[in-house]
C-alpha cells in the first residue's frame, strides 16, 4: 500500500506541476520564431551586405593559435557528428537510462536539419567574396555544427553533471559557451558559412534545445528536484 501511495504521489505531483515548463516553452518559441524570421529573409537573396561585412571581418582578425581550432571543429562534420550523437545515446542508456529520451530528442534535431537544408538550398559563400577555406558538399543553411553542438553539449551537462560541485557545473557551461562561440567564429572564418546561417543553426538548436526541457516526461529526469 505504501509503494502504491507513493506512486500515486509522483503522478499527483507531476499533474499538478502540469506537461511543460512554461518559462523554456516560451524561450523556445521565441527562438522558433526568430528562426523563422531568419529563413523567411534568407529566402529572398543568395546573401545579405551585413552577411559579406561580418564574414570579411572575421577572415581579416589574426586568430593566432585559435584558427588551428578552427580546423578541428570543421573536421567534426557529418559521420563524426552521427557517431559522437550514436555514443552519447549509448552512454546516456548504460547509465542514466531515465534521461535516454531527452537525449533521443536532440538526436532527432539532425533529421530536422537535413530537411531544412534540402528545403531551402542556399549556396555557401563564394571564394569571388570571401576567402574559402574549405567548402564542403550540401548547402549553408543552416549551420549544422552549431544546431549539434548546441543541444549535444547542453544536454550532456544536464545528465552527467547533476551530482558535480556547483563551481564545476558553471565551469562547464562556460565552457559549453565558449565552444558554441568558436564554431560560430569558425564556420563564418572558414567560408563554411553566411553569419546568417550561423545565427539560424543557433537559434534552431537553441530552440530544439529548450523545447526538449520544456517538456517534464523527457526532461524531469535531469531537471526535477
Amino acid at each position: 500500500m505504501m509503494a502504491s501511495a507513493s506512486v500515486r504521489d509522483i503522478h499527483g505531483s507531476r499533474a499538478s506541476a502540469g506537461l511543460v515548463r512554461w518559462p523554456l516553452l516560451a524561450i523556445s518559441l521565441l527562438a522558433a520564431i526568430a528562426f523563422a524570421a531568419d529563413t523567411y529573409l534568407v529566402l529572398t537573396r543568395p546573401y545579405f551586405p551585413l552577411d559579406l561585412a561580418l564574414a570579411r571581418a572575421a577572415q581579416a582578425v589574426n586568430w593566432g593559435p585559435l584558427a588551428q581550432s578552427f580546423g578541428a571543429l570543421d573536421w567534426f562534420e557529418g559521420w563524426k557528428q552521427v557517431a559522437a550523437a550514436g555514443l552519447g545515446l549509448l552512454l546516456v542508456y548504460l547509465l542514466r537510462r531515465r534521461a535516454f529520451w531527452l537525449m533521443g530528442w536532440g538526436v532527432l534535431s539532425g533529421a530536422a536539419y537535413q530537411l531544412l537544408e534540402l528545403v531551402v538550398q542556399r549556396p555557401r559563400p563564394p571564394a569571388g567574396l570571401v576567402h574559402v577555406v574549405r567548402h564542403t558538399t550540401g548547402y549553408s543553411f543552416p549551420s549544422g555544427h552549431l544546431v549539434f553542438f548546441s543541444w549535444f553539449g547542453a544536454y550532456l551537462i544536464l545528465v552527467f553533471g547533476g551530482r558535480l560541485p556547483r563551481a564545476v557545473k558553471a565551469l562547464l557551461w562556460l565552457l559549453y559557451l565558449l565552444l558554441l562561440a568558436a564554431v560560430a567564429v569558425s564556420r563564418v572564418y572558414t567560408a563554411e558559412h553566411w553569419p546568417t546561417d550561423v545565427l539560424a543553426g543557433l537559434l534552431l538548436g537553441g530552440a530544439w534545445t529548450l523545447f526538449g526541457l520544456s517538456i517534464r516526461g523527457l526532461s524531469d529526469p535531469v531537471l526535477a528536484a
